[in-house]
């Protein structure tokens, strides 16, 4: 019988959060609190670093390709939150961090990397990090649970408790509700300061315990925390395993791609925002650094 709830942490080696896949860890915590409020909880945890030279070798060419690629997805993913072209200030203000990325990273003087230049050893960890959460969505899919829960480490829950509860009234009302097919938990930045908010609706939810919005399109925050329907996160993961690993760009911007990809084959609502967000993001920025 398939499982309510997985649970799936992202974590590794040198974390600076290593509690958080022990006992007192939230995924631990988090499933105790489910499991006491009736639900069937699965629990996986990734936590080695799954970069090798074998599965990609970094170079300064591999470094400048990735900061590329990173800037044309921020600039295509801020034109589909628009909803028409960058100007021409964004469009030379993405042009300027171009530039000064790749001399600060890899310039065009360095032919040949080390292990310990900046640029080889961020396109490494964002690698691992792209890797382990592949792994852990493509587990997620296989355990047939109806919804996931995805973390990284540094997510954090004061009142486990509370959550679980607000989390259950959600998943029980879900269906009533338009069917939800995705939701960020946690924020790295406001829908004000991602530009989101002319795509959201607020939507009352008796019992949630949550400020709940409806988007127009499929949005995201960031991945320290998402809710995933089964069947919405088995798009996600096929769309993203068809993108290349190479050039490497961070995992926040490889889901909005993959998002923009399936956006005219996503119904309106399918995607929700809670926030203020219910889990706190204890690194303060989107991705913890290996």
């Amino acid at each position: 019988m398939p499982s309510d709830v997985f649970l799936g942490l992202v974590t590794h080696p040198a974390s600076r959060f290593p509690e958080a896949a022990g006992e007192g860890g939230l995924i631990r915590s988090l499933e105790s609190a489910l499991v006491g409020l009736g639900r069937s909880v699965e629990v996986a945890v990734v936590a080695e670093n799954l970069w090798s030279p074998e599965v990609l070798v970094i170079t300064p060419a591999e470094v400048r390709a990735s900061i590329d690629a990173e800037l044309a997805v921020e600039g295509r993913w801020r034109a589909y939150v628009r909803g028409a072209p960058l100007g021409a200030d964004g469009r030379a203000l993405l042009t300027v961090r171009r530039v000064w990325r790749r001399l600060k990273l890899a310039p065009p003087w360095r032919s040949s990397g080390q292990d310990a230049d900046a640029g080889v050893r961020m396109v490494r960890r964002l690698a691992n990090i792209e890797l382990a959460h592949m792994r852990l969505m493509e587990l997620a899919v296989r355990s047939d649970a109806t919804w996931a829960v995805l973390l990284e480490d540094d997510a954090w829950v004061d009142d486990v408790p509370a959550f679980a509860q607000h989390l259950t009234s959600f998943l029980d009302s879900a269906e009533e509700v338009g069917r939800p097919q995705t939701m960020n938990l946690s924020e790295s930045f406001t829908p004000r300061q991602l530009g989101i908010e002319h795509l959201l609706t607020e939507e009352a939810l008796p019992g949630s315990g949550w400020r709940l919005f409806q988007a127009a399109r499929p949005v995201t925050n960031t991945v320290c925390a998402v809710l995933y329907h089964r069947d919405f996160l088995e798009q996600v993961t096929a769309t993203m395993r068809d993108i290349p690993l190479s050039p490497v760009i961070p995992i926040d911007f490889k889901v909005n791609e993959a998002l923009m990809r399936m956006a005219k084959d996503v119904l309106p609502g399918a995607c929700w925002v809670v926030s203020p967000a219910p889990i706190a993001q204890r690194s303060g920025v989107p991705n913890v650094l290996r």
